[in-house]
Order: C-alpha cells, then sequence, then structure tokens
C-alpha cells in the first residue's frame, strides 16, 4: 500500500474517533447518522455470532441422556405401582366397610370367614374358608354375602370349612316366587368351567304366571335355610311333561367370592321372617 493511502486511512480512523469521542452538538448529529447506518450491519453481525454460539457450545453428553432417561421411566413405573396398590388397599377398606356394616344391619348372629382356596376343577361346587369348628361353625349351616345366599357349610377341620356351593346340585333349598303362592326345590345346575351355571327352582305348577325378573327366596322349609334369604331373580319360565320350572339367575356373583358370613348353626329366623 502506498505511503499516501496509509496516510489517508489514519486521517479518515482519526476522524472518526474524534467524531464519535468529541461531545458537541455537531458531533453527535455525525454520531446518530452514522449510527443509523451501520445498524442493519451490526444486527446482522449479532445473529450470525449468536448461531455460531448456539452450534458451537457444549455438545450434551448422550450416555447421559440414556441413563436420566431409564432412570425417569423406573420412577414413572414404581409410581404406577404404588398408584395401583393405594387403589387396591382403598377397593379392600371399602368393601370391609361395606361387610361390617351388613353384618351391624343382619338380624342373624353370623361369623366373617374369609375365602382361602378354590379349585378350577370343582370352582362351581365347592370352596374353602378360614373358619372351623373351633371357630364355633356346624356342618349344614347357611353361608351368605351382603348379596344374597351362597350355601351351606360341609366337611369341617378345626380352623378349615368347606362351602357348598347353590350352584352345585347336591345344594337344595326350598324356595319360593316372591309376591306367589308357587314354591318348590331349588339346587344347581351342572356347568363348564367358564359358563357360570343357572340354578333350577323345580316343581312349580305348570300354569303358574311367572314372569322374568321375578325374586326368588328362600321358605325356610326343611331347617337348614331361614326364610327370606336372596336367592336369586327368575331368567325365564318353562313348561314340562308334569310341571313348571323356573330358570333362576343368582344374586351372588360366584367367580368373586372373598369373604363370606356363616349364620349361626342355632339360629332361628327371626319374627316375620
Amino acid at each position: 500500500m502506498k505511503k499516501l493511502n496509509i496516510l489517508a486511512l489514519l486521517i479518515f480512523v482519526a476522524s472518526l474517533v474524534l467524531v464519535f469521542t468529541l461531545d458537541t452538538p455537531t458531533t453527535r448529529e455525525i454520531q446518530s447518522r452514522v449510527m443509523a447506518v451501520l445498524t442493519p450491519f451490526i444486527h446482522t453481525s449479532a445473529a450470525v455470532e449468536e448461531k455460531l454460539g448456539g452450534t458451537t457450545g457444549p455438545v450434551m453428553d448422550t450416555r447421559e441422556l440414556s441413563l436420566e432417561n431409564e432412570r425417569l421411566q423406573v420412577e414413572v413405573e414404581r409410581l404406577r405401582i404404588i398408584s395401583q396398590k393405594y387403589l387396591q388397599s382403598l377397593e379392600e377398606v371399602n368393601q370391609l366397610r361395606g361387610l361390617v356394616e351388613f353384618k351391624k344391619a343382619s338380624p342373624f348372629k353370623m361369623t366373617a370367614a374369609r375365602v382361602v382356596r378354590r379349585v378350577s376343577t370343582t370352582w362351581w361346587n365347592t370352596m374353602i374358608i378360614d373358619k372351623g369348628l373351633l371357630d364355633g361353625l356346624a356342618t349344614d349351616t347357611p353361608v351368605i354375602s351382603s348379596a344374597g345366599l351362597i350355601g351351606k357349610t360341609g366337611k369341617m377341620a378345626p380352623h378349615m370349612a368347606e362351602v357348598i356351593l347353590l350352584t352345585d346340585e347336591a345344594c337344595r333349598v326350598s324356595a319360593r316366587i316372591d309376591g306367589t303362592l308357587e314354591q318348590g326345590i331349588l339346587s344347581g345346575e351342572r356347568g363348564g368351567l367358564d359358563l357360570r351355571p343357572d340354578l333350577r327352582l323345580r316343581f312349580l305348577n305348570r300354569a303358574a304366571a311367572i314372569s322374568p325378573g321375578a325374586t326368588v327366596v328362600s321358605t325356610g322349609e326343611g331347617g337348614v335355610f331361614p326364610a327370606g334369604l336372596l336367592i336369586g331373580r327368575v331368567k325365564r319360565f318353562e313348561v314340562k311333561d308334569i310341571t313348571g320350572e323356573a330358570v333362576v339367575e343368582p344374586a351372588v356373583d360366584f367367580s368373586q367370592l372373598r369373604h363370606v358370613f356363616v349364620l349361626d348353626a342355632h339360629e332361628e329366623a327371626p319374627a316375620g321372617r
């Protein structure tokens, strides 16, 4: 570069410095005009610098991200399990509260028991409860729930007992159609493992006018089951050769039994039942 050009450049730079350092009305006007011209270039430079700074910043460790993701997944699963256990506990508490209220309101003396064993091959026939002879139970005593009649006790052990379910053919109950004079003998109907069996109320009048939905209750005859225990509701009425039969849907869901009540062996039906 020629000496003259260098000298001119130095004079120009010195002039700029002077313009931006002096504080007079004239220099302030010049400064404003110069800044106005340079503003777009300053903004563009700042934007480019910001982008470059973002791309050249510290790179996140993918291994740390993976570990953090796994930790969060484990924590979510732990919280999900805790939530499930809480809901299950809440459901059990509500069930137990309902059982206590049912026992208090019942006119019968009875012992609460828990179902401890059921076998798939006899699912609709029998089950085992955790109370027995030494708990005050006896054979051939009614077993009920808040929903209705379940069956009766069978073989006994000191602290365990067999319950013969209402859906078993061996469990027979004298029953009647509520609101009518029709009564007969009710027993279980053999069903498959995956099919809940219905009940059949036999020896009814062939000409009986029995409508679906009619309530079926125990009569109290026979000396085992007290009168007035809810058994179920009529699904349909069938006319046979000599008598009529009512197909009855049980009031109790036998697939979901967990807690039951065994009536006192010496309990008599309350007056008016």
